[in-house]
This record gives structure tokens, sequence and C-alpha cells, in this order.
């Protein structure tokens, strides 16, 4: 599971960062690709978010934020205030589902799931189930350009495909100047670009659909314990879900107001953050 992974993950980072005490150059890929542009960030609001949601897809959806949450036995779709964080409406999502990103898309909620290799498929204005696909991979981030789908599986590939059947239209390889970037993860298309988690870090990369490669990037290090008063120990006790995969994860937009609102598994708030380049 992604727990899993990531106490693999950080356990490696650590190793990594406390090896003989020495620090180790990576040199750049070769193509002559740029290093991503910090992209400075300043939060305009904060709201109050669900701390049982193991928040998984995010997206406005008519002026309130779709929410997909994940986990075995506790995976749901949800409509949300995100002003409030009042649930107007929720749908439990099968107990042997891991549920993960969503899209809406032709005014139709495609939701994946993360090892159960399906892509539920639902009307958005009353969450009816009206189909069940199957995909071939892992499912962890989705988003979509208007056209097509965009999807993602763990890897440094994001998936293009039709959203009728699946078919594979194109694969983007996710790299920067160091190479290829794995562990994207949630997704979100702005503006003409890709900006997608990279799991298990702060970072929200902005990724050129045209050619893979991450041009700018959000260090998001610390916005939850800055900006809100609530007590997070509850984050950190051990033996618990969010002991192990409490992380960012969630960008929505809204190309209507503008509204960038982020958030992250079991977090106890969503912020509207404004970015600057």
């Amino acid at each position: 599971m992604k727990i899993l992974l990531y106490l693999v993950f950080t356990a490696f980072l650590f190793s990594c960062n406390n090896s003989n005490n020495e620090t180790v150059n990576v040199p750049p890929a070769p193509g002559g690709i740029a290093e991503p542009k910090n992209i400075a960030y300043s939060v305009r609001n904060v709201f109050p978010h669900d701390t049982a949601a193991f928040t998984q897809g995010f997206e406005f959806y008519k002026g309130n934020i779709l929410e997909s949450t994940g986990l075995a036995g506790r995976s749901s779709l949800r409509l949300v205030d995100f002003k409030t964080g009042k649930i107007l409406r929720l749908k439990k999502v099968n107990d042997s589902l891991f549920a993960e990103g969503i899209t809406v898309l032709n005014d139709t909620l495609y939701q994946l799931t993360y090892q159960n290799k399906q892509m539920l498929v639902y009307r958005p204005g009353d969450f009816a189930l009206i189909n069940k696909m199957q995909w071939s991979s892992e499912g962890w981030g989705i988003t979509n350009d208007g056209k097509n789908l965009f999807i993602s599986d763990g890897s440094d590939k994001i998936y293009v495909v039709r959203p009728g059947d699946l078919k594979l239209q194109r694969v983007i390889s996710v790299r920067d100047n160091y190479g290829p970037v794995n562990n994207v993860n949630e997704l979100e298309f702005i503006n003409g670009y890709v900006y997608a988690n990279r799991w298990g870090t702060d970072i929200i990369m902005k990724i050129d659909p045209a050619s893979g490669i991450v041009v700018g990037r959000i260090n998001l290090d610390s916005i939850l314990q800055k900006n809100t008063n609530t007590d997070l120990t509850y984050l950190t006790k051990p033996g618990t879900v969010a002991d192990s995969g409490a992380v960012l994860n969630g960008i929505a937009w809204d190309s209507a107001s503008g509204k960038l609102l982020v958030t992250g598994k079991l977090w106890p708030a969503v912020f509207e953050i404004q970015i600057t380049e």
C-alpha cells in the first residue's frame, strides 16, 4: 500500500541525507534541461477540512469541492462546501476498493482506484454510478485538458487517454534537470500546465504537458504548521494512519474565480494560495 511505500521512501531519504554526513551532488541530466523555477506563494484564506478525510482527489465543481478519500473500508466520494467544511453529499465506496484521484470531464465524474484496476464513473450531480471501466495500472491522480484524461500511477509517467474507452493516446515522461521524476501523484490542469503533487514531499510541480519537463516548483514546506492554530499532535501519534500518511495531497483550481486550493490527507485545513512566478 502507499502507506508502506511512504515509510520506505522516508527511510530512503533519511539514509541518503545521513550517509557519512556527505553531500551527494547529482549531475544534471543531459539535454540542457533548465532547473525548475521556484514559484512563490502566499496564503489568502484558510478553511476547515475534515481530519478523517484521507484526501486522494480534490476538484472544484460548481462552486463547491468534489473530494475523493482513500483507504480500503473508508473510501468515499464527497461534495463539500469548502468555506465551511460541511459535507453536502457523501457516497461510500465499496469496502474492497481504495479510492484515488477524481476529475470531471463533459459533466462526467471519473474516480480512480489504487490497485483495483477499476475506474468508477458517476453523474456528478447525484453521484449515481453509471459505469465501471478497467484501468491497466495503479491509479493515483487524474485530471483533464477538456478533451482527454491524464492519469498518474506513481511512476514518472502520465498517461493521456481517451475518456470513452481509456484508449492510450500518448505517454508523458516527467523529468527535470536531474532526470526522471517519480512519485507523480494528484494532478490538476491549470492554464495549459499540469500541476502535480510529488507524493511524500511538500512539492507541487508545474509540468509542461508537451515535453514532460518540470518548469516550476511550489515548495509548501510547513504550510500547515505556519498557518493554523490547530493542535497537530494527532498527526504524529504512533500506530495511526496519520503516522505514515498525512502528507500534502490535493490541488483544486477554479478557472472562473482563479482560486487555487491545496490540502493534505487528514489535514485540518484547506489553504487558498496565490502563486507568483
